[in-house]
């Protein structure tokens, strides 16, 4: 009975959120508070899918946990900003310059505007509000626009913060950005290096290679050692040589990070470091960890 009624006032609340009530502070603090109690059941629903058990919200112990509670009672304006893949850029460029940061060729709201501006034979189409929302384009003459529209708009009606409890996502508002095609390895994309910063320290390095190829994922420590613990994902088979850029790229990361107790900060090696994402709660709190332990572990970092 609670759960159908968080969820019916959640329905009247993302109608609001669709009103000129989300243009002023009291009416979104009023339609958040609207949303709270779904807030709260789906984390402990989306919680419970993956670890069997709910979490401790109030007296929270573990990384997954700590990241459930940080979703509900840690919510700061800045951290719209944070989420928000075009904001973000503004915080990056204050805090460590705009060399770390990919050129963006094209912002709005219809992709199809996009067609009438100069834009290089690669590029990428990401939407400001949401994950996953990318499309890769190795060749601009070969893209269907029409299709590509479509889908584009599909991305910027979709709200990430009801699906996870990710608040951060709320109050951004839609946009689409066309920005800088990166080059990996052997033409694939760049490895993606997520480091788990802790009180403005990187304590954990999570590394994913050819996400979209034989997509493999390991974790090292701050000094690029291998760690003994896995995800879902399968393991690099080698541990992969530390970058050349390491060093910089860690420093990039506290700098970002040094003001939160936990942020991750998504970097790209290219042959310098490339600024990704802002990330709060990574895959929304469900991070499974093997062994599980690690997850405790991690916590306590915090």
């Amino acid at each position: 009975m609670v759960g159908r009624s968080a969820y019916a006032l959640e329905r009247l609340a993302r109608r609001l959120k669709a009103t000129s009530m989300r243009e002023h502070f009291p009416g979104r603090l009023f339609i958040d508070a609207m949303f709270f109690p779904a807030d709260v059941a789906r984390s402990r629903n989306t919680y419970f899918d993956v670890f069997g058990n709910y979490p401790r919200l109030l007296w929270p112990q573990t990384l997954n946990e700590k990241l459930q509670h940080s979703k509900l009672f840690n919510r700061r304006a800045r951290y719209t900003s944070f989420a928000d893949k075009i904001a973000v850029r503004d915080y990056v460029r204050a805090r460590v310059g705009p060399e770390v940061l990919t050129d963006v060729y094209w912002v709005g709201t219809d992709l199809q505007e996009a067609r009438s501006h100069a834009l290089p034979d690669r590029f990428v189409v990401k939407a400001n509000q949401g994950s996953g929302s990318t499309l890769f384009v190795a060749d601009a003459s070969e893209l269907d626009w029409t299709a590509a529209a479509l889908a584009t708009q599909q991305w910027l009606g979709h709200d990430q913060s009801v699906h996870f409890a990710e608040w951060e996502y709320r109050w951004i508002r839609p946009a689409l950005l066309i920005e800088e095609y990166l080059d990996g390895p052997n033409g694939g994309v760049p490895t993606d290096f997520k480091f788990f910063c802790f009180h403005g320290r990187v304590q954990l390095v999570d590394v994913h290679v050819s996400r979209f190829a034989a997509y493999t994922r390991s974790f090292y420590d701050r000094d690029f050692n291998l760690l003994p613990v896995g995800s879902r994902i399968p393991r690099h088979q080698e541990p992969i040589a530390r970058p050349k850029c390491f060093d910089a790229m860690r420093q990039i990361a506290e700098r970002l990070a040094a003001d939160e107790a936990f942020l991750r900060v998504d970097l790209y090696d290219v042959g310098r470091p490339i600024f990704g994402e802002l990330t709060l709660h990574p895959n929304g709190g469900r991070v499974q960890f093997d062994p599980p332990e690690w997850d405790l572990r991690l916590g306590r970092m915090w």
